[in-house]
């Protein structure tokens, strides 16, 4: 009895020494901690005036956003770029926000002297540039952190064209970018 008292624990301890690691799934591949592409729907094609501020914002986009690491997408246009997992994305050149000037629409919000339209959705949130000279968005899942801050310097290359108080539409100067009726 004291033999069997002792090979017992012995025998499953070094039944599971001897499977640690291994299953019946196979072992996913290693990886070498890039992100694979995110797809994204590419920003209309750029007129001169776009793709020159484009170039001024995406020449000055962060490398690394916050503890986000720079993703590659799957997409044409140089003027979209992804970070992290699930992933941030930025396209400048966009259209309009369809909530701009809607009842509905959410407040504007305005983060590092940047106005931002945000549109909730289901599972994300796309916050657009409303008061620069191109509509620039960035797609955020409910629940990530914000963006917005580490991406408001890159933004600001562009100078503001209104205040909160044209965007929204009230009385004063209404520069094309800045109305809701662009």
């Amino acid at each position: 009895m004291i033999a069997t008292a002792i090979a017992a624990p012995l025998t499953v301890v070094l039944a599971f020494l001897l499977t640690a690691g291994h299953s019946d799934e196979p072992e996913p591949a290693p990886s070498d901690g890039v992100l694979p592409a995110v797809t994204v729907p590419a920003p209309p094609k750029p007129d001169a005036a776009t793709e020159a501020a484009c170039v001024k914002v995406f020449a000055k986009l962060p490398v690394q956003l916050g503890q986000l690491a720079p993703r590659r997408t799957d997409t044409d246009s140089s003027f979209v770029a992804a970070w992290g997992e699930p992933a941030v994305v930025v396209r400048c050149g966009v259209a309009k926000p369809a909530v701009f000037g809607t009842a509905e629409a959410a407040q504007l919000v305005e983060v590092n002297s940047v106005l931002w339209q945000p549109d909730p959705q289901r599972d994300r949130t796309v916050y657009t540039t409303v008061d620069r000279s191109v509509y620039i968005d960035v797609t955020v899942l409910a629940g990530a952190d914000q963006p917005l801050p580490l991406l408001a310097p890159a933004v600001s290359e562009l100078p503001a064209r209104c205040t909160a108080s044209d965007a929204a539409g009230n009385p004063g100067a209404k520069l094309p970018i800045c109305s809701a009726d662009r």
